[in-house]
């Protein structure tokens, strides 16, 4: 049967090409994946996790040619509470790993939370996270002077970070939905979301909770467009051609065979 026997169109993506790609974005897009405060981020001694970088992020002849790739997205010190912003403590965050599993499921394992094996017309992501906080020394502490009126605030020194690292598993599946504008589009939706192995209970539920809603309201979405545009505008700009998904096929689109299947029709207007 051929791929485009019930649509017009036919689109896949491979769950290795995606990894790939993850993993070249990580080498050559690190500030993307990695947030610090500029104590840190200038001490390799206080990172948390390694990362790998492509030559021509920190070559000097490819930053003097198309500007300064950085390391790291610099960020404010966490404030202390209850100083109104004037004590601040350094930190970092690192996105390690980033995988996605469609289904039948053959790179993940899956922790028992979330049921495996991995239903069918599913996929599973797993996202490693390492961060840390410089706790400054008992004789900082000691020493500190909360600032007052205009004077700048503190920034408590680090001679190391207390890092810590955490496994997030997803589950999901993908529908294609049409918005209050009659435009089609592809959305992901999470059915389920774990981080392996923290304690207490409160805690753990607390973070899950945090991280679902920003995979929801933050991440897929951007994945979605991404996605969308890879597939209902992929003919944009030629006049009178409207596509939409075809409901010819039992699943649309379809997670199966390791990839991510769309198909598409194709309506030529008068």
């Amino acid at each position: 049967m051929a791929f485009t026997d019930n649509s017009d169109l036919y689109g896949a993506i491979h769950e290795e090409g995606i990894n790939l790609v993850v993993r070249h974005l990580m080498s050559q897009r690190p500030s993307v994946f990695n947030y610090a405060t500029a104590q840190v981020a200038e001490n390799q001694q206080l990172w948390c996790a390694k990362i790998n970088v492509a030559p021509g992020v920190t070559d000097k002849y490819y930053t003097d040619k198309y500007g300064k790739n950085p390391i790291f997205t610099i960020e404010k010190p966490l404030p202390v509470l209850g100083t109104n912003g004037a004590v601040g403590m350094n930190f970092c965050f690192h996105l390690v790993q980033a995988q996605i599993d469609f289904h039948p499921g053959n790179i993940l394992t899956l922790p028992p939370e979330l049921n495996p094996p991995l239903a069918e017309q599913h996929f599973a992501a797993n996202i490693r996270v390492c961060g840390g906080l410089g706790c400054p020394s008992k004789e900082t502490l000691d020493n500190v002077q909360i600032p007052t009126g205009d004077q700048p605030p503190i920034i408590l020194p680090a001679q190391q970070l207390a890092c810590f690292c955490l496994d997030l598993f997803v589950v999901g599946h993908v529908e294609i939905t049409t918005n209050l504008a009659g435009k089609q589009q592809l959305k992901t939706k999470v059915d389920g979301l774990e981080i392996v192995d923290m304690q207490p209970e409160g805690l753990e539920n607390s973070c899950e909770c945090y991280l679902n809603t920003l995979v929801q309201l933050v991440i897929l979405p951007r994945v979605s467009v991404a996605v969308e545009k890879l597939t209902f505008e992929i003919l944009k700009g030629l006049p009178k051609i409207v596509l939409s998904a075809s409901t010819k096929v039992p699943n649309n689109p379809a997670i199966e065979d390791n990839q991510l299947k769309v198909f598409i029709e194709v309506e030529v207007l008068p």
